[in-house]
């Protein structure tokens, strides 16, 4: 029974070696094969039987990875890899008859291969891929060839939302040299988007989505836009510039907390303005220089520089009237101001049953203590000017009073900003 078994497995073993001896193609099969298919090809004529039918190319894009996007310069700079795929009816053979062999790597040079530019580059414009890259033939007559590279395209940079904002930029790729009767470039079957199964994440952008479709430029078939759309990566421009913004705007109103007699008011006030300078010229340099559109941000540093230098002026005035004699009488004009400001107006009914009070009091007082005041028993009660008739009150008042209104502004400025990015 043993010797019956064993005689099995050397049967198969045998049968198996012979079958791989089979399936084994030789050095000189595939000479012969490749002797076989070159020996009347030609590079330069289209791999049609029939040259009045268009030689269909399908596009298939891979992205591997991100390597530079300059948005001032507005350059974005990709590695991509293209498959290219059509049929060449010259390139066939039966495998059984050279060993089996059912694909074959050849070189560019020795192939007809399409023409494809991409026609939106940030330099000058040549043809996808070179010799290195080898091409495949398959024994039915299909024909793939990969070149891939650095691309470098313009960029249309749109920083209205930055650094929160999403930027969308285009590879255009076109046969070249060929009428759309001739040659037709297409997207791969069933593929809309680019293979990212390959892609190595970027630490300042977010691949969010691709797209690949026929481009608008024209209604031939023969150009295909590749889109993507990338998101930047916020956090770093939120440490490093929104919080130290977000900061110094507290501060700004702060400089009317200050004493006067510190003497540090102006200095305080210059320097917060002149910090806002700083960070404008930071964010200028990151933008491109274009006026539509400009940043959100942009704007709001303008904006919160114009309140800046508001309150360098208001802190000179009340720094003035701080030091103002305080025998002179406070003009009707910085009063009427300070009242307005202060929304005494919408307080009249107040003020009228204030004084309706005073004259209730008024008029209880004895006629015995009027007559002793007359006759010089009782020394009459002198009024001591109150601290907000005098200058110096006046503009204690109106420090008090400036800190709350730019307090206000700030936070509505914030919660605008806010408001506009997450649109």
């Amino acid at each position: 029974m043993k010797c019956m078994c064993s005689s099995c497995y050397f049967l198969l073993l045998t049968a198996g070696l012979s079958f791989m001896n089979v399936q084994c193609a030789s050095y000189s099969d595939a000479e012969r094969l490749l002797g076989d298919l070159f020996q009347n090809y030609s590079t330069d004529i289209r791999p049609n039987q029939n040259l009045s039918e268009a030689t269909k190319v399908s596009m298939h894009p891979l992205i591997f990875s991100l390597n530079d996007f300059d948005e001032v310069s507005g350059v974005i700079s990709i590695v991509f890899g293209i498959i290219l795929d059509w049929h060449d009816f010259r390139l066939t053979w039966t495998p059984s008859n050279y060993g089996d062999i059912e694909m074959l790597p050849i070189p560019k040079k020795k192939l007809w291969v399409p023409s494809v530019f991409l026609i939106n580059p940030a330099n000058k414009m040549e043809a996808l891929g070179n010799d290195d890259y080898l091409g495949r033939v398959h024994y039915s007559g299909a024909v793939q060839w990969t070149p891939g590279g650095l691309f470098k395209s313009l960029c249309n940079v749109n920083m209205y939302k930055f650094p929160f904002d999403t930027q969308s930029c285009f590879f255009t790729f076109a046969l070249w040299g060929f009428l759309p009767s001739e040659a037709v470039l297409m997207p791969g079957k069933n593929i809309s988007t680019i293979d990212t199964t390959y892609y190595s994440p970027n630490a300042l952008w977010k691949l969010e989505s691709t797209e690949m479709k026929y481009s608008d430029i024209v209604t031939t078939e023969s150009i295909i836009e590749l889109r993507i759309n990338l998101k930047r990566r916020a956090l770093y421009f939120v440490i490093n510039m929104l919080a130290p913004i977000l900061l110094l705007s507290i501060l700004n109103p702060l400089v009317f907390a200050l004493p006067v007699d510190s003497g540090e008011r102006v200095s305080y006030a210059i320097t917060i303005f002149l910090s806002f300078a700083v960070f404008l010229t930071l964010i200028s340099e990151n933008m491109p220089k274009t006026s539509e559109p400009m940043s959100i941000l942009s704007y709001f540093l303008v904006v919160t520089m114009t309140m800046s230098t508001l309150i360098c002026i208001l802190t000179i005035v009340t720094m003035r009237f701080h030091y103002r004699d305080s025998n002179l009488k406070v003009s009707k004009t910085a009063a009427t101001v300070l009242k307005i400001l202060q929304l005494k107006f919408l307080c009249i009914p107040c003020n009228m049953d204030k004084r309706k009070s005073q004259v209730r009091v008024a008029s209880k007082l004895d006629d015995g203590f009027v007559q002793n005041v007359k006759d010089g028993k009782v020394e009459p009660v002198t009024v001591e000017p109150v601290e907000e008739d005098t200058w110096k009150g006046v503009a204690e008042q109106y420090d008090r009073v400036l800190m709350y209104y730019f307090f206000f502004i700030v936070f509505f400025q914030w919660i605008m900003l806010l408001i506009v990015l997450s649109i």
